[in-house]
């Protein structure tokens, strides 16, 4: 299910360090709010929210395959950045879930980073699949070849992004977030 994604120790490192700077930028703006806790409910009903965030999963797959047009994989660290800071931030809102002892809400927000951080590693698989593959097609037009690789990539790939868009959509949609101040 799993396989190891090829990238460099730079890439790797760069990636640790984003997601590091979002969490701790996040502890600054959450301390200098003056964020107390976080308080998190459940609301099962507000079905416009699923389709929001499902679309905005979709558009995160999208902007990772138009990023696999340009042939380097350095290139992929732009939509990386975006769902790293984002898995980075709700960590920091998990954090701040603990102290209210909320232990769902806590198990959500957590699921929730898992989630962010299965999407990116997903989609980045997939990218990475389609740049390496680019050159392997007989066909002669690069739309051709990045669109006949890309679809082979969803079609390998299909259970684990849509299981990773799941999770997020589920629980970034039942969940209210209600905000403590000091």
């Amino acid at each position: 299910m799993f396989k190891k994604i090829n990238l460099s120790i730079k890439g790797w490192l760069f990636a640790a360090i984003i997601f590091l700077l979002a969490v701790y930028f996040g502890f600054i703006n959450f301390h200098y709010a003056g964020i107390k806790n976080i308080e998190i409910n459940f609301l099962f009903t507000n079905f416009g929210l699923y389709f929001k965030e499902l679309v905005m999963a979709m558009f995160f797959l999208v902007i990772y395959l138009l990023f696999s047009l340009i042939p380097s994989k350095k290139f992929m660290m732009i939509p990386n950045l975006f769902l790293l800071m984002s898995a980075g931030q709700s960590l920091v809102q998990f954090y701040y879930t603990l102290p209210r002892l909320n232990i769902l809400g806590s198990i959500a927000e957590f699921i929730i980073t898992l989630s962010l951080l299965g999407m990116a590693y997903a989609f980045s698989d997939v990218s990475f699949e389609v740049i390496d593959n680019l050159d392997n097609n007989g066909v002669r037009n690069f739309f051709s070849k990045w669109t006949n690789q890309v679809n082979k990539s969803l079609i390998n790939h299909w259970k684990i992004i849509a299981t990773f868009i799941l999770i997020y959509v589920v629980f970034v949609s039942i969940t209210t977030i209600t905000i403590v101040f000091k």
